[in-house]
């Protein structure tokens, strides 16, 4: 087998981390009404950085397969950043 880079997994974790940060910026008050509209484009963009991270899904696989303790840790810390 030969080694994967993590470059489809890191853009991956990107977009979940700014989903995250998209939802909590919904949710700070604890409920979703009107107000949350103006947050539609980013959420916008966060979907489409999501869709076109899993576009590419059997890469994914492929670089999840091979996945080593450095590339681990750099996805851990692309997360926690």
């Amino acid at each position: 087998m030969t080694t994967q880079d993590i470059d489809k997994l890191s853009k991956l974790a990107l977009a979940l981390k700014g989903l995250v940060s998209v939802g909590e910026e919904v949710m700070k008050d604890g409920k979703i009404d009107l107000a949350d509209i103006a947050v539609l484009p980013k959420m916008a963009k966060v979907v489409e950085e999501l869709v076109g991270a899993v576009k590419d899904f059997k890469e994914l696989g492929e670089e999840a397969g091979d996945i080593d303790a450095v590339e681990a840790i750099r996805l851990v810390q692309i997360l926690l950043s």
